[in-house]
């Protein structure tokens, strides 16, 4: 491959990208009720043609920093391509959520706001009944999503890979090992997670472990004191005291979208525009610690891309690995599990029953997660993509110690493994916070240094992966040992 092909590669990948994310920006916020990007990846055909992939495996070259480059944008590439066989499923899943609603008494919700409402919905009928009626959607949509795994499969034997070597490949992710630690994980923690989920949920909710459905975590986890001690405020206005300590600027090119909004999906995301010029930063407000905690992750997300160099190239401007932008995104969001941030922030002021809840919703996520890849690793492994509603139920309940609904078993399926690189997120996370108390202060949120040194990795862009940042943090290989260490120290 010549330069000519590589700048080709990067004036036509800039391009895309803008119009792919501002599209997936004005859906997913619930301001266009259609999606139109299949027509957006085929006006690239140049760009995703499987020969430009082809031509672009097994070059090699002797610059460190070139060498990232070229893997950064054989990553992009395979994605794009996979991503346009999946483009029509895709646009139809998306305009079907967008437009899909629920009736409920006598109104109606719209599909995507479902996982919301149930958050801070303390009726469990109403819970239990908004529920079986997105799941009930979710059952109409599995046939195209199972339609998009047939296809992403197909398409990466095309390219010349098993699908779960390609995203060990592109994403450096060591899906094997990765499993062994999520087991192991789920072993360590199980006991003392069963104990105080037990203790919660009787004491908050007058509710036995043996009958909690999903659902009720869902409640239980943004209820009582997690709401109560999180109202609703300038977010903005907080985080900035923070930053402005640590010499860290939000700037312009960051906006923010927080309206409730109907047919807004309700998880929160960060669309890169343009980076580093325009950054949105989306969040479906629902009230309590759910939108302080979304706030700060999809800030640490913004800011990520927000300070990278304008005159970078393509690649390293552009393109990153999932796990290191999402060190940032933690890190940032685990700012709400520090008393003494609390106390200066929020004014907030924390027994240990309070923390030991923060601490039990987060070690919730993460046995979720674990179960969600050791899920995915198997459908993945075999391809019998229809029969795994009751491993998905099986596997899910011994994660979380509850049921969770069959009808989830397609569509909860991460695109590229990207619950993998979530937790192996999970676990950097926890080594950088170490070494940021250790290397400059137990608060290091309100030190200059510790905001230099955080600056100087955004401005790296994609050179930094996930290796290099525990390379920097002084770690040679990747560990759950920390991030289980962290737990048993706040429920001993």
């Amino acid at each position: 491959m010549n330069m000519d092909t590589i700048q080709e590669i990067r004036q036509n990948g800039e391009r895309f990208l803008r119009e792919l994310n501002e599209e997936f920006y004005r859906n997913l916020a619930g301001l266009k009720k259609e999606s139109n990007i299949s027509s957006i990846y085929k006006s690239y055909p140049d760009l995703l043609d499987p020969n430009v992939f082809f031509s672009h495996r097994g070059v090699s070259a002797k610059d460190h920093d070139k060498e990232k480059g070229l893997k950064l944008l054989r990553g992009f590439l395979a994605k794009s391509i996979i991503e346009t066989e999946t483009s029509t499923l895709k646009d139809k899943i998306l305009t079907i959520e967008t437009r899909a609603e629920i009736p409920l008494g006598s109104r109606r919700i719209s599909y995507r706001s479902a996982s919301a409402e149930i958050k801070r919905e303390p009726r469990r009928k109403i819970r239990e009944e908004i529920d079986e009626k997105r799941c009930g959607i979710a059952l109409k949509l599995n046939p195209l999503f199972l339609e998009a795994l047939y296809t992403t499969h197909k398409t990466s034997s095309e390219l010349g890979f098993l699908y779960t070597n390609l995203c060990d490949e592109i994403e450096g992710l060591n899906l094997s090992q990765l499993e062994t630690n999520a087991r192991l994980f789920l072993k360590d923690t199980e006991y003392i997670y069963r104990d105080l989920l037990k203790w919660f949920l009787l004491k908050r909710m007058e509710l036995k472990l043996q009958d909690a459905k999903k659902h009720d975590l869902d409640f239980l986890f943004n209820s009582f004191e997690l709401k109560a001690n999180f109202p609703k405020r300038d977010l903005l206005a907080i985080a900035r005291r923070c930053l402005d300590e640590m010499g860290i600027e939000v700037g312009e090119n960051i906006r923010l979208d927080l309206e409730k909004r109907k047919g807004k999906n309700s998880s929160p995301v960060t669309f890169p525009i343009e980076v580093p010029q325009k950054i949105m930063l989306v969040i479906y407000p629902i009230g309590g610690l759910e939108d302080y905690e979304s706030f700060l992750h999809e800030l640490g997300t913004s800011l990520y891309y927000g300070y990278r160099e304008t005159e970078d190239e393509f690649e390293f401007r552009r393109l990153s690995e999932d796990s290191s932008r999402d060190v940032f995104a933690l890190l940032f969001q685990h700012l709400l599990l520090q008393p003494r941030w609390l106390r200066r922030y929020l004014k907030l002021d924390t027994g240990s029953d309070f923390i030991q809840f923060l601490y039990l919703k987060r070690l919730m996520s993460i046995r979720y997660l674990s179960g969600k890849l050791i899920y995915e690793i198997s459908v993945h492994s075999d391809e019998d993509f229809k029969g795994k509603a009751e491993s998905y139920r099986q596997i899910m309940k011994e994660a979380v110690l509850c049921e969770c609904k069959e009808a989830d078993y397609v569509n909860n399926v991460s695109p590229f493994f990207y619950t993998a690189s979530y937790l192996i997120a999970s676990a950097i996370e926890t080594e950088l916070s170490l070494y940021l108390m250790e290397k400059y202060d137990e608060e290091w949120w309100r030190t200059r240094e510790a905001g230099d040194f955080i600056l100087k990795l955004w401005k790296e862009g994609g050179r930094i992966t996930s290796k290099e940042i525990l390379k920097r943090v002084g770690f040679e290989e990747l560990s759950f040992t920390p991030l289980l260490r962290s737990f048993q120290e706040v429920f001993e």
